[in-house]
């Protein structure tokens, strides 16, 4: 009978060990449970300060542009003689922030270039790798990954 209490005594011991390491282990899960949320918490805010961070910086590289161009083309609509040529130190500001991104054109309008199917979109199905063609419409890189391709043509516009 005194083995039987022994035993009894030691399951006993050993039940209430494994309560106390359930309750620790709970404890501990749900102490890593807030920490997860807080730590989601604190990347939704970060995202945020770091998105209107990112809008005011880019407006800031874009403000001239964005001041002058309803501006432009409005004196285009009046003044449809007028030349380009004296719009385009407006347009400074867009090169200067692509070039700080670290974006690349694809190719030069009306450039000749053989035709390169990873970094060409052409206006025929039918044009062939290294078929010269022109660059109707530059295209972006960065990073050697192509944002758009340059848009191509067998001809330049008007016929050329």
């Amino acid at each position: 009978m005194q083995l039987l209490e022994a035993e009894i005594l030691t399951w006993q011991e050993k039940n209430l060990e494994l309560a106390q390491k359930l309750t620790q282990i709970t404890a501990e899960k749900e102490a890593l449970h807030q920490e997860g949320l807080r730590l989601h918490q604190e990347l939704q805010q970060q995202q945020i300060q770091l998105t209107a961070e990112f809008r005011v910086a880019t407006f800031e590289q874009l403000q001239t542009l964005l001041t002058n161009y309803p501006s432009i083309h409005q004196m285009v609509s009046v003044k449809p003689e007028l030349p380009a040529k004296n719009l385009l130190s407006m347009f400074t500001p867009l090169d200067n922030l692509l070039s700080k991104w670290g974006y690349e054109l694809i190719g030069k309008p009306w450039e000749q270039v053989p035709y390169n199917s990873q970094l060409h979109q052409p206006d025929k199905a039918d044009m062939t790798q290294g078929e010269l063609v022109y660059i109707r419409f530059v295209g972006y890189q960065h990073q050697g990954k192509i944002l758009c391709p340059a848009k191509v043509s067998r001809t330049l516009p008007g016929g050329r």
